[in-house]
């Protein structure tokens, strides 16, 4: 398996997951910066979205599909380190953070979502792989927008790997 091809890992706290993927990006820590802040990069991984590149300022996600995010940023330190509140029907009074720093020739991402409902792991945990990956193909130059049900193809491995029991399946 290729380093950006692992498993997220997560830890467990009663009903709740904190999740974690650390990535590497052939890509200087500005560019990924770009792409995980910047509306109109933002909507070719993750679909439209709105920010407020400030602390304290609105981050929205997904606007206008099926389960939008809202979130106020509560960490903004260009080009290192972004978190916000996530906040949407699959991770209500969540939180999301990047850290980029410079790696080798390129950028590692740490990326973590904590707060989220163990029911919703089945869906959260591939759903996030699938999208670092859009991220990975979106910074090597690849367009196109984002697919909806990629994260399926993902879903039956976590539950496998990681024994998932009772835990929705279906968005």
């Amino acid at each position: 398996m290729a380093f950006n091809d692992e498993l997220g890992v997560f830890t467990r706290q009663a009903d709740h997951i904190d999740v974690r993927f650390e990535r590497h990006y052939d890509r200087p820590v500005e560019t990924v910066w770009s792409a995980i802040t910047e509306p109109e990069r933002l909507a070719d991984w993750m679909g439209a979205a709105y920010v407020e590149p400030r602390l304290g300022g609105r981050f929205e996600l997904m606007v206008g599909g099926p389960h939008p995010m809202t979130g106020i940023v509560r960490a903004w330190e260009p080009p290192h380190l972004l978190e916000y509140s996530w906040s949407n029907t699959h991770a209500p009074e969540s939180v999301v953070r990047y850290e980029l720093s410079r790696h080798r020739n390129g950028t590692r991402l740490i990326f973590t979502h904590r707060g989220m409902p163990y029911v919703n792991s089945a869906l959260m945990l591939p759903g996030w792989h699938d999208f670092l990956d859009h991220l990975e193909s979106l910074l090597n130059g690849a367009t196109g927008g984002v697919d909806p049900n990629g994260w399926q193809r993902r879903q039956e491995l976590y539950i496998q790997h990681y024994d998932l029991q009772g835990v929705r399946l279906q968005p």
